[in-house]
């Protein structure tokens, strides 16, 4: 809104046919009117999904594994392929 009136005393100021500042006026009021618009329809879509899905209840239906997982058959864990390399990286002077 403060475009469209900042915008048409600017053009005013600069000189411009009455006409063409109520053009401006009325073009930037439509684009203005059409995001309004936009918007408010996004947010009626948003409000209404999120009211379908809390009403909606579906049924109830059992976990797919009911008991709990069975101790490990590993007693150490299988180490990794790195384990005990750090030695094979380190500086090591050449003797001449």
């Amino acid at each position: 809104m403060g475009m469209m009136l900042g915008g048409g005393l600017a053009l005013k100021a600069a000189g411009f046919n009455q006409d063409f500042i109520g053009m401006f006026m009325t073009l930037i009021f439509m684009i203005v009117g059409a995001t309004e618009f936009v918007l408010l329809r996004n947010v009626s879509k948003l409000l209404s999904s999120s009211a379908a899905k809390q009403s909606f209840q579906p049924t109830q239906q059992p976990p797919l594994e009911l008991r709990p997982p069975g101790p490990s058959t590993f007693v150490e864990p299988i180490g990794s392929v790195t384990d005990n390399t750090t030695r094979t990286l380190e500086y090591a002077r050449r003797e001449n």
